[in-house]
């Protein structure tokens, strides 16, 4: 029981470890964001001015509080949809993590915080709370995985289209152009970052932030042995690394990774094809025993 509560660092410090664990629990960034956010929830029950300092307001920007630029998100007022966005980013930004590692992760949130803030301060509008947030990370899960079915068969890209529309229509309802702007501010920076990081790789259009070979992003790092060596050690545990243990899974199934991983050696993320990205995801999750 004591062990269960426990906190622990793990011994290694790759991309697909957590910062740290509380107990059996791998506190990811998704999970560490998300947590925070519900931290603030507590807060404001306690006292709602104690969340001020956070807030983005733009005039104390500008005469220095500079912190207010990353802070925003996590200053949340507790109801039913502030759940639910609390909820689906740590769910959809838990997948986004396991493809681009957790550093990558974090940097896109603090991305998504940072840029739009400075539009809204550059437009004199206040901000808080993690809704844009939520929906810029859900879009991005559903530009990389647009044919995943939510709800029975609606498609992800239908599904992040909708979202989109009808915050653009009530946003347009409100006469808030400038949060049009802000959000429209969300969503580029979610797609410039996404494809920076290795994602989006048919958006060619999309820019892309930096130089030299695309990211290796993915959810696993290829071995660095030639991929002879690696299949013909296709039973051991080459691929995944961490404090649990591997389930059993067959040597075709392993085989089948190690090639797709060699591909993202060779080529980049962006190599793959969608259906290859999807297996890819899927193979990942069971060899984790997710």
């Amino acid at each position: 029981m004591p062990g269960r509560f426990t906190l622990s660092f793990p011994g290694r410090r790759d991309r697909d470890d957590p910062w740290f664990r509380i107990g059996t629990v791998d506190v990811t960034s998704a999970l560490l964001v998300a947590g925070l956010c519900v931290l603030g929830l507590f807060v404001w029950a306690v006292d709602p001015t104690l969340l001020e300092p956070i807030i983005l307001w733009p005039d104390r920007v500008l005469h220095g509080q500079i912190w207010r630029l990353v802070t925003w998100p996590l200053a949340n007022e507790p109801d039913f949809w502030t759940a639910v966005n609390i909820l689906m980013l740590w769910f959809f930004g838990r997948e986004l993590e396991r493809m681009i590692g957790r550093n990558r992760f974090l940097w896109l949130l603090v991305m998504l915080a940072v840029v739009p803030g400075l539009v809204a301060t550059g437009l004199d509008i206040g901000g808080a709370g993690i809704r844009q947030v939520e929906i810029a990370v859900f879009c991005l899960f559903c530009a990389e995985m647009p044919n995943v079915r939510f709800f029975g068969g609606i498609k992800a890209w239908w599904f992040a289209a909708a979202i989109v529309g009808l915050e653009l229509l009530q946003l347009t309802g409100m006469r808030q152009q400038s949060l049009i702007l802000v959000l429209l501010a969300s969503l580029a920076t979610a797609a410039v970052a996404g494809r920076s990081f290795g994602l989006l790789g048919e958006f060619a259009w999309i820019p892309r932030i930096g130089t030299g070979r695309p990211s290796r992003g993915g959810t696993r790092r290829a071995p660095r042995a030639s991929s002879k060596k690696s299949r013909s050690r296709s039973s051991g545990p080459t691929v995944v690394a961490g404090p649990w243990d591997p389930p059993a899974h067959s040597p075709n199934e392993q085989a089948e990774l190690d090639g797709l991983l060699d591909k993202i050696s060779s080529s980049g993320m962006e190599s793959l094809s969608r259906p290859e990205k999807e297996r890819l995801n899927e193979l990942s999750k069971k060899l984790r025993g997710r």
